[in-house]
């Protein structure tokens, strides 16, 4: 019989005297040994995974607040420059209409505003003798008037526009009442050119014959409302 030594521990003993159990009970120690550092490395990418995650929401959140409106100054921009425009149809508005008042031509010319342009219309009467595309010289006070408005607003480009009745016109000068409509807006193109010296590149025309009508061509009065130039003012956007 083995008697233990006085300073062997116990277990040692159980060990000796028992070498399964004593096998199973360092199998269990590793295993609590494993699990140990397992248990602390999730914990540590536990930790990783919460500030990364406060890390991104404090950035976008910084970013967020430090990113001035974009659109802010262009809105401001676009504000500003439709309150100028604004202004300036209406002092145009008001100009043209004392000119016309002064000149004594409120049944020939007339202007009004639209969503895009300030139109001036000068009926046939004061502009073109019948079936021509001369300008008289009746017109030429309103026309000049016209013409200092343009030079004082450059950011207005002019589209001048003819326009006739119904009737049909054929002579060797002008085939159609197409010819004739483009031939009277560029009679007065060419009068604010040659007489103003306004720039060409500001100036366009257009001849629509009897295809915008503004009263019906059914009788004298109403066809000689149809005969007319429209001169536009319209913004220049670019």
């Amino acid at each position: 019989m083995n008697i233990p030594d006085k300073k062997t521990d116990s277990t040692s003993v159980i060990f000796r005297n028992d070498p399964i159990k004593a096998l199973r009970e360092k199998s269990r120690s590793t295993l609590d040994l494993d699990s140990n550092w397992l248990i602390t490395l999730s914990d540590v990418l536990s930790l990783l995974l919460v500030f990364f995650v406060m890390f991104m929401v404090t950035a976008k959140t910084a970013a967020k607040s430090q990113t001035p409106p974009l659109d802010t100054g262009k809105d401001a921009i676009s504000s500003e420059k439709k309150s100028a425009s604004l202004s300036e149809n209406e002092t145009i508005l008001t100009d043209v209409n004392a000119e016309i008042k002064n000149l004594n031509l409120e049944n020939e010319v007339s202007v009004h505003r639209t969503s895009k342009a300030i139109v001036i219309t000068l009926k046939e009467k004061v502009t073109f003798k019948p079936g021509e595309a001369e300008v008289l010289s009746a017109s030429e006070p309103i026309l000049d008037h016209i013409a200092q408005l343009i030079q004082r607003y450059p950011s207005f480009l002019v589209e001048i526009e003819g326009h006739t009745d119904n009737m049909p016109i054929k002579t060797a000068v002008y085939p159609s009442n197409w010819e004739l409509s483009v031939a009277r807006s560029t009679g007065v193109l060419k009068y604010f050119i040659g007489r103003h010296g306004i720039s060409p590149s500001r100036l366009s025309i257009k001849g629509s014959a009897d295809q915008k009508p503004v009263a019906s061509n059914d009788t004298p009065e109403d066809r000689a409302q149809n005969r007319r130039v429209e001169i536009k003012l319209k913004e220049n956007d670019s």
